[in-house]
């Protein structure tokens, strides 16, 4: 009798299980940046260790506030390979750095602990020798951007990359009054050859 129950329980255990939502795994977050098109990133994570519930896809955070469930194990953006889809993913918190959560989604609902990733808020590919020869300003600036040194070729877009304005004629002043307010950057490149990158505010 003893053996026979013995054997009804392994049998109820095998077809029902105890519930398991476990993590995601091996999560990477790479970043950075590359003229002219900007903010290159990528976050990247492997399956939940097995055995598990039934996996429906994944929710991501930035820090506590809901961006997208995926039912894929990677997102990014590379304008370069045309992904932008989720190129908007940087610009939060005006660009600024935040902690990005992953969870695993269950059947019913159920999410797994998050994990985090540290985003440093957007990239720039700063010439530092440029910059101590040529300056925009006022920054935050509100009607008209100037410059200190004429411009050939002028390109501004927000933090995520997506492009607002672009000169090709030597300027030493462009007008953003159209612009939204937020945090842009600038790339420019000088009519002595002299290339810079960097961010202002709009306000």
């Amino acid at each position: 009798m003893r053996k026979s129950l013995l054997s009804i329980f392994v049998c109820v255990i095998g077809n029902f299980g105890f519930g398991q939502a476990n993590p995601v795994q091996n999560l990477e977050w790479s970043h950075s940046y590359e003229w002219p098109y900007g903010n290159l990133y990528g976050l990247f994570w492997s399956e939940p260790e097995t055995p598990h519930d039934e996996l429906l896809g994944y929710n991501v955070y930035r820090n506590n506030e809901f961006y997208k469930f995926f039912t894929k194990n990677s997102f990014g953006c590379n304008p370069k390979w045309g992904a932008t889809e989720d190129c908007n993913f940087i610009s939060y918190n005006g660009g600024g750095p935040f902690t990005g959560y992953i969870a695993a989604v269950y059947k019913g609902n159920v999410e797994s602990d998050r994990v985090s990733f540290e985003v440093g808020g957007a990239a720039l590919n700063i010439n530092e020798t440029s910059l101590t020869k040529i300056s925009i300003f006022p920054n935050p600036a509100k009607d008209v951007l100037n410059f200190s040194e004429e411009f050939s070729s002028i390109k501004i877009s927000d933090v995520s990359g997506k492009l607002f304005i672009q000169s090709a004629k030597p300027e030493k002043a462009i007008n953003i009054s159209k612009l939204t307010k937020g945090v842009y950057v600038i790339s420019a490149v000088s009519k002595s050859g002299k290339v810079i990158n960097a961010k202002f505010v709009k306000e």
